[in-house]
């Protein structure tokens, strides 16, 4: 006999190593999300107080006449206003996230740029300084830690190989070439 729970999701709080949130940049995203709250909280302050001074304007214009004559329903007055009021709200929105796209695809593009220029150095197995390339972005340090880190290898593996064709030409015995091609190997990658 199978457990009622059987196939529910586990009760179990998730492992505090995992993340709740992934930020692919911090700083610019943070700074796009204050500008994005503050621009909203100005447009609703601005719509009310535009929709209050124009609905003002609306019911006393129809509230105190001795004699009604019809301009139109009222309630199309309010809607034209309330769309208008709307309408201005949803075009600045739409230019605001232009704008937020705008910065986001040059800050992204800047990063993408360094990465494929340091992909570009790895691929050619050019593992020369760096220095002209600053951390702008996570992402960036990390690749420059681990080419350090690959320049390093690379620098022993050339230095073990060199030694090893040295024991070999100068007729080294077996057990000494057998360790250094051990101690080479160590440095491969493992697969």
């Amino acid at each position: 006999m199978t457990s009622p729970l059987a196939g529910a999701p586990s009760l179990t709080p998730r492992p505090p190593h995992r993340r709740r949130r992934l930020y692919v940049d911090s700083t610019i995203q943070r700074s796009l999300l204050v500008a994005m709250v503050v621009l909203e909280v100005t447009l609703v302050a601005a719509a009310i107080w535009f929709a209050y001074g124009h609905l003002i304007e609306v019911i006393n214009a129809n509230m105190y006449r001795m004699k009604v004559v019809q301009t139109g329903p009222t309630m199309m007055l309010f809607a034209k206003e309330g769309l208008w009021v709307l309408g201005v709200f949803a075009v600045a929105n739409l230019v605001a996230l232009m704008v937020a796209a705008g910065i986001w695809s040059r800050h992204e593009n800047l990063v993408v740029q360094d990465l494929d220029l340091l992909t570009g150095k790895t691929k050619e197995l050019d593992f020369s300084s760096d220095a002209n390339i600053l951390p702008k972005h996570e992402v960036l340090a990390l690749t420059l830690t681990w080419r350090e880190q690959e320049r390093i290898r690379f620098s022993a593996i050339r230095d073990r190989v060199a030694k090893l064709e040295a024991a070999l030409s100068s007729g080294e015995p077996p057990g000494d070439i057998q360790g250094m091609v051990d101690n080479l190997n160590r440095l491969l990658p493992q697969t």
